[in-house]
């Protein structure tokens, strides 16, 4: 099951692609990360070429598909999900959309198995704390995962506004929920939705 918060127009949507729409998850979605509707932090981030760009030097047309991954070093999950986010970006860009994948990773691993799509480092968890997005699981500065942010993704207007987030809700942390990633398909549903 995922869960997608979207704005249309002043009114705020919540989408489940599962029958059963749960309180508890419609609560935690809405108070995790920045909201639909939001305006992003246009901040800096470095490239696969070692270069600072800002988000919004990356959007497209019409927007900006950005995924939060843990990381593309020691993450199967979010090396699959790069892989195949990748694979789509023709149908992002015929959307008018750009797509970027952002870890906690250094930007050496940004320069991963020929990806196309923008690759981002935030070594810092600069970008990750200001969308609110730190998975709460690991709060140890000495744990290896200290800083990565829970799968999330992003669907962000050409004018800077959120237009949905995105997760699957099967849980944070310890209970697995980083297993389960959102698919490019409900990703363009979402585009396509927002854009009707």
């Amino acid at each position: 099951m995922f869960r997608a918060i979207l704005t249309t127009g002043a009114a705020l949507m919540v989408m489940a692609c599962a029958p059963e729409a749960d309180t508890q998850a419609q609560e935690r979605a809405e108070g995790f990360g920045l909201a639909a509707g939001q305006s992003f932090p246009d901040m800096s981030v470095t490239d696969a070429s070692g270069e600072e760009r800002r988000l919004s030097d990356l959007t497209g047309e019409n927007g900006l598909v950005l995924y939060f991954n843990r990381s593309i070093d020691w993450c199967p999950y979010c090396q699959t999900q790069v892989i195949d986010v990748n694979g789509a970006a023709d149908a992002f860009a015929e959307r008018g959309f750009e797509v970027a994948v952002i870890t906690y990773d250094p930007a050496e691993y940004a320069d991963w198995r020929d990806i196309t799509i923008n690759l981002l480092s935030d070594p810092d968890s600069a970008l990750i704390d200001a969308f609110d997005v730190r998975d709460p699981l690991y709060t140890d500065p000495g744990h290896f995962a200290y800083g990565v942010p829970y799968p999330i993704t992003y669907v962000i207007g050409a004018d800077g506004v959120i237009i949905a987030k995105l997760w699957h809700e099967a849980g944070y942390g310890a209970d697995g929920g980083y297993r389960e990633r959102i698919t490019t398909d409900d990703i363009l549903e979402v585009i396509d939705r927002s854009a009707g």
